[in-house]
């Protein structure tokens, strides 16, 4: 079971580091919409600074537990979050927006899951 949870780590570390990375350098596929959710740049590097510490988080997890289980409900909060503001636009019932509000969705169960395994192999 803790191979699983490391590997799982791992993988959602990659994802949040490349997301991250995206993010702060503001690259513009992913600026556009979050521009248009009415998050800015200054916001937007801090959701990706935000990313790439968690991402660094679950990667140092692999020799302090504790830490990756933080890492992993933070990442999860963070997500919580980008659901709330694809509610707010109303992005779920526009199809043309709906898989840019399904993607966080599905990334906050993945990083919960991590969560849940971490804890149950600590």
């Amino acid at each position: 079971m803790p191979v699983a949870a490391n590997t799982l780590s791992m993988l959602v570390a990659l994802v949040f580091l490349l997301a991250g990375a995206q993010k702060v350098l503001l690259r513009d596929p992913v600026t556009a919409n979050l521009l248009r959710l009415g998050v800015g740049s200054t916001m937007t590097r801090s959701i990706g600074a935000l990313e790439i510490a968690g991402a660094l988080g679950l990667a140092a997890g692999l020799w302090l537990k504790p830490l990756a289980i933080t890492a992993a409900a933070g990442l999860t909060l963070l997500l919580i979050g980008a659901v709330g503001f694809h509610l707010r636009a109303r992005d779920f019932t526009h199809r043309r927006h709906r898989s840019h509000a399904v993607a966080p969705v599905m990334l906050a169960v993945v990083t919960g899951a991590t969560m849940a395994l971490l804890l149950a192999t600590s």
